[in-house]
């Protein structure tokens, strides 16, 4: 049995009993044998995309969630179990609400097309960079910065930049952001916040 078929099947068994139904429940209510779930459950047979969506309509519970899992699972470090964690409900309620009622039009507009353009790169992976950017030292994520100001600055004068009709950054946030940290690095810290900027001129929260 592939992995991919071993984590469909894990995903039916695991959203079937969060549900609290049991296979002849189901079974019924889709108009199949019990049997054929019971396979379904075992990876012994391949599931239809159609019978597969099928069981989490009958089942009312969101597909979301588990589908990402079955074509992402390393994006679920505990596996299964994180897909039902009310933690993670909260925080995903959280964000909603940022992004809903908080967040400024430039930053609705960034992290959208941070996820759904077409940039070129993949945003599972541009989340790993920024994740894991965040946590080297404060003189590597300055030295990081640095490299990236030179570069869109060269993209832009030379004309090459890759969507010119997207959001584009704050350069003057960029900038300070990177002076600010050269400054606390001076004085043997390893963090700044915008707070400790000056920024008369620009509105937008980073």
């Amino acid at each position: 049995m592939s992995a991919y078929r071993c984590r469909v099947a894990e995903a039916m068994t695991a959203a079937r009993e969060a549900a609290g139904v049991s296979q002849r429940e189901l079974a019924d209510r889709l108009g199949r044998d019990k049997r054929t779930i019971q396979k379904w459950e075992k990876g012994e047979m391949k599931i239809a995309m159609e019978d597969f969506l099928a069981v989490f309509d009958a089942l009312k519970v969101q597909v979301e969630p588990y589908s990402k899992w079955i074509r992402h699972p390393e994006l679920f470090p505990n596996g299964l179990s994180d897909i039902l964690q009310y933690s993670t409900d909260k925080k995903r309620a959280v964000l909603g609400d940022f992004y809903c009622r908080q967040a400024s039009p430039l930053e609705v507009e960034q992290e959208y097309y941070f996820l759904f353009a077409d940039h070129g790169s993949d945003y599972h992976g541009m989340y790993q960079q920024w994740m894991a950017n965040l946590l080297t030292p404060l003189r590597d994520r300055r030295r990081i910065c640095a490299q990236i100001i030179e570069n869109y600055n060269e993209a832009l004068a030379t004309g090459t930049i890759t969507d010119p009709d997207a959001p584009q950054p704050n350069m003057e946030v960029l900038q300070a952001c990177y002076e600010a940290s050269a400054q606390s690095i001076q004085n043997g810290a390893n963090g700044y916040t915008m707070l400790s900027l000056d920024l008369p001129h620009s509105d937008t929260n980073a």
